[in-house]
């Protein structure tokens, strides 16, 4: 199996980031894509286009369901057929290391989801 230096080293960037934070649930986006099958081609291609949308269109109304479709269609063989915990999680470590506007929607986003499925925590 081919393994990508330049995720990894994402990866190791994202949870040492985490070591001073104790009341956050460290998420590594990085690890959550090369889990998925993706490369840092693929993180780079989810971190440019999410900034994008967020920032050049209005997404307070969006919801789970859009975000998913969003990155099925971003990269499809990467997303497809991925389950709606990973979306909240890429959600969740994008607007905590990231993309701060992305942070209002994706509480909410991880709220509804929680309360809908009866999760403690994610």
């Amino acid at each position: 199996m081919f393994e990508d230096v330049r995720l990894q080293g994402k990866i190791l960037m994202e949870m040492a980031t985490f070591l001073g934070d104790s009341y956050v649930k460290p998420v590594s986006i990085a690890l959550v894509i090369q889990d998925l099958g993706g490369t840092e081609e693929t993180f780079s291609n989810v971190l440019a286009k999410t900034s994008q949308l967020v920032h050049m269109n209005d997404i307070s109304q969006y919801t789970l369901a859009d975000f998913k479709a969003f990155y099925q269609k971003l990269e499809p063989e990467v997303f497809d057929d991925v389950n709606d915990v990973i979306i909240v999680k890429i959600l969740n470590g994008l607007s905590i290391m990231y993309i701060d506007d992305l942070y209002p929607i994706a509480k909410n986003i991880t709220l509804t989801y929680q309360l809908d499925n009866k999760i403690p925590g994610i």
